[in-house]
């Protein structure tokens, strides 16, 4: 398709009421798939951080994850769930691993003389926590959760294509094809950098990452 045909057909999708309820239910299982995985991914991290046991046991599952491909995630959580939570789903699995995996380097990354310190002090593993370890660690976790934000969208279109939840940007990419629409296709791809662009730029300002 021409530029010109792909910027009509992209404000043309805009200007349509029911384009915002499927962009906002694409936003919200996207968001949501980050968020479980920053959250659970820190979480994880922190702890297996700090046991090398512990590490050692979970990351197995973490080398499996990151080596599954995405469309094999998505096929076996269609047979699993709804299709409004697959995309939700594929999304958490691809990017738990980013963020666990950044998370452990950055407490590893602590100063060993900091660490020989706050032992010597005996200062509480709480303390320890939050004033050496996490600090430690947020350059990790910032950059792993913009990366995986990125990631996320992908696969969250990715699962919505196959998974055609009612409302989802991926289903109306789905559309397009069968219509052989490519102007349509190219403006919902347009649509979903852009959201992409959008979400980490304002992660990276919130968060710092952008000054670091």
């Amino acid at each position: 398709p021409s530029p010109v045909s792909v910027v009509r057909t992209f404000f043309a999708i805009l200007t349509e009421k029911n384009s915002w309820a499927i962009i906002g239910m694409s936003v919200y299982r996207t968001l949501f798939a980050v968020l479980a995985s920053a959250v659970l991914g820190v979480l994880f991290g922190m702890v297996c951080g700090r046991s090398r046991a512990l590490y050692d046991f979970v990351n197995p599952l973490m080398v499996i994850l990151k080596s599954t491909p995405v469309v094999s995630v998505i096929i076996i959580a269609i047979i699993w769930f709804r299709s409004t939570d697959v995309p939700i789903f594929s999304g958490f699995l691809m990017c738990f691993p980013i963020v666990f995996t950044s998370t452990v380097a950055g407490i590893r990354g602590a100063d060993p003389k900091l660490v020989e310190m706050c032992s010597f002090y005996k200062v509480g593993r709480f303390e320890m926590l939050k004033s050496l370890y996490l600090p430690s660690a947020l350059p990790y976790i910032n950059a792993s959760v913009v990366s995986a934000i990125g990631i996320c969208w992908k696969a969250v279109a990715a699962a919505e294509v196959l998974s055609m939840p009612r409302l989802s940007i991926g289903a109306n990419l789905y559309f397009a094809k069968t219509a052989l629409d490519p102007a349509l296709l190219f403006a919902w791809t347009a649509i979903i950098i852009l959201l992409s662009f959008v979400f980490e730029t304002i992660y990276a300002k919130v968060s710092g990452y952008d000054k670091t």
